[in-house]
């Protein structure tokens, strides 16, 4: 399976010279722990709800200022035509919770690890489904009665 079958989009965007506040209210109405930060095409930054806190909060930074300030440059992406396993070894290998999707050079959706977690446990229920049958079904023809 490829990624572009579980991941998100579309994606909330904002510009390098959006105000930090503008971004909290973003993710706030969009229900979205992150935000893709572009210059109107290519992605150069990822900013998160921990970001905000850590590096906003934490340093008590204005947040008048742009989200630029306080943004992960050149994040960690994968493409929509990755396999999953890739997805789940580049979250592992960078400790990371969301990898946004990029197809030449456009952010087209977000994988979280959450997305594949819920992926991951709605295989294992289709596989346990015909053994569950089987199990909870009779043996025999004469416990059918």
């Amino acid at each position: 399976m490829k990624i572009k079958d579980v991941m998100s989009a579309p994606i909330v965007e904002v510009t390098p010279f959006t105000p930090i506040r503008d971004v909290a209210r973003h993710m706030d109405y969009y229900g979205v722990g992150c935000v893709i930060v572009t210059d109107g095409r290519e992605i150069t930054g990822i900013v998160t709800d921990r970001d905000l806190a850590l590096r906003v909060l934490g340093r008590e930074l204005e947040a008048d200022g742009p989200i630029s300030a306080v943004m992960t440059r050149d994040p960690v992406i994968v493409r929509p035509d990755d396999d999953l396993d890739v997805a789940f070894e580049t979250l592992r290998r960078h400790a990371l919770r969301r990898l946004p999707v990029v197809d030449s050079g456009t952010v087209v959706g977000m994988v979280t690890l959450d997305d594949l977690l819920l992926h991951s446990h709605q295989m294992t229920a289709d596989l346990l489904k015909p053994v569950i049958s089987e199990i909870s079904e009779p043996q025999h023809p004469r416990d059918r009665e």
